[in-house]
């Protein structure tokens, strides 16, 4: 199955860049400085079957406390940036993806500073940035995005890694394509049936073009 969508939204952390590995080294450190349980490797191999919602509740984090913990870890990422990369393949897909003159964006609960500095010459390939959005804050900004360009849903694709984005992706009613590189599981999204699961960042090319 192929597509031919107006625009693309691509959400960040765990979609194109590699950014879970620093946040478990980071994690225990937040978790102490916040007072939210510390999961053992276990549990954080089951979190990654759970949504946003059970995820604060597991770790018991009260729900306005999320806030803070996440501009902790906007804050840290300004000086852990240049020691993160983009997942493999990805620049490749970019660069094809504007080539076939795509309109891309970046729909992120990360900060734009941080996006930018991990993006590095990347950044070119992209004509918006929509970030520092809450957890859930996601359908809004694809209303905005939508109203500003003046597309419809159907000509939208946000592309994310969590079960967070297809749940954004169905308020907002545009279609969505899930990674299984990041940090919900293949098993965890391919049971929410999004519009595509792709497996490498090749699969969004061979979708899109």
């Amino acid at each position: 199955m192929s597509v031919s969508p107006k625009i693309i939204a691509f959400d960040f952390d765990g979609t194109l860049a590699n950014t879970l590995p620093w946040f478990d080294e980071i994690l225990s450190s937040v978790a102490q400085k916040y007072n939210f349980r510390d999961p053992s490797a276990e549990e954080k191999s089951r979190l990654r079957s759970m949504e946003a919602g059970e995820i604060l509740q597991t770790l018991q984090i009260p729900f306005w406390k999320a806030p803070a913990i996440l501009m902790e870890f906007r804050q840290r990422m300004q000086d852990a940036s240049p020691n993160i990369e983009l997942f493999d393949g990805i620049p490749e897909a970019l660069q094809q993806l504007h080539a076939k003159g795509y309109q891309m964006a970046i729909l992120s609960s990360n900060s734009e500073i941080n996006v930018r500095q991990i993006l590095g010459t990347n950044v070119s390939y992209f004509h918006e940035f929509l970030c520092g959005t809450d957890l859930f804050g996601k359908p809004a900004k694809l209303g905005k995005l939508l109203d500003k360009h003046k597309l419809s849903q159907a000509e939208c694709l946000l592309i994310g890694d969590e079960l967070r984005d297809i749940e954004a992706s169905r308020k907002a009613n545009v279609m969505i394509g899930s990674v299984t590189w990041g940090y919900n599981s293949h098993d965890a999204l391919q049971q929410e049936q999004p519009n595509f699961l792709f497996t490498s960042p090749a699969d969004i090319v061979k979708a899109l073009t």
